[in-house]
């Protein structure tokens, strides 16, 4: 099984809510289950959040639209995806597609590609992204590990920022065969949501497409067509959240 789970909540700090503020009428958590779920890779799909009460707004929503939803940790999200995994019936030999919630420009195309990487290099880990300086396809970040390895790290790893972000402690304790690899090299923008600026970036990106489906290489020609969309996010960091939290890192386990 290749079971999709997309970490989600609704306490950002910095844009509270953000994943049912809405995108051409339709929430960002329903706009990104729409568009990956046109990978032929995956085989269950469900979002994992919080036990916290202002997640409740988002469980309902999934509950009410068909969306599997698993509620764990708030700041353990490694306990949560591993939690997430077993009660979606994971074991040995299933892989897990790590996605984030903040990425609604994100499309089936990416992940399925991203799979394939992982099983043509049969590797424990591959993603396109979050690997400084030379990979990172923001906004259309995929992480794909098998779940015998995310089990690992659920046991053994103890950083704060291990367990806040999940895959840390796989790409970092050299126990493990990784994989990086970019699909598109000209992909080299801030597409996630985190901020005011960076919802108002992705409301102009969609209404330059309109109805029409669109890609990671359509999204690419369209900035480097319309350069002047970029300047409405200038100023927003990719992975602050993880920057953040290895100035602040502790031992927790």
């Amino acid at each position: 099984m290749n079971l999709a789970l997309l970490q989600a909540r609704m306490g950002s700090t910095r844009l509270p809510g953000k994943v049912l503020k809405e995108l051409n009428g339709i929430p960002i958590i329903q706009t990104l289950v729409n568009r990956v779920s046109q990978a032929k890779c995956i085989d269950k799909i469900a979002v994992v959040t919080s036990t916290n009460d202002e997640d409740d707004a988002l469980e309902n929503y999934c509950k009410e639209h068909n969306i599997l939803v698993f509620r764990g940790s708030d700041w353990d999200v490694l306990d949560r995806f591993y939690s997430a995994a077993k009660f979606f019936g994971a074991q040995e030999g299933d892989n897990i597609i790590r996605l984030t919630s903040d990425c609604p420009t994100h499309h089936g195309s990416a992940v399925d590609w991203v799979f394939e990487q992982f099983v043509k290099f049969g590797v424990d880990l591959f993603s396109n992204s979050n690997e400084d300086p030379n990979f990172l396809e923001d906004g259309f970040d995929v992480e794909v590990v098998k779940f015998s390895v995310l089990e690992n790290a659920f046991q053994h790893a103890k950083l704060h920022s291990e367990r806040e972000h999940v895959i840390p402690y796989v790409k970092n304790s050299k126990k493990f065969s990784l994989g990086f690899r970019k699909m598109n090299d000209n992909c080299n923008f801030k597409l996630s949501v985190d901020t005011s600026a960076d919802f108002a970036f992705v409301e102009a990106i969609f209404a330059e497409f309109g109805a029409r489906d669109f890609n990671i290489h359509d999204v690419v020609h369209l900035l480097e067509t319309k350069p002047e969309l970029l300047k409405i996010n200038e100023e927003s960091i990719i992975n602050a959240g993880y920057a953040k939290s290895l100035r602040e890192d502790t031992i927790v386990k």
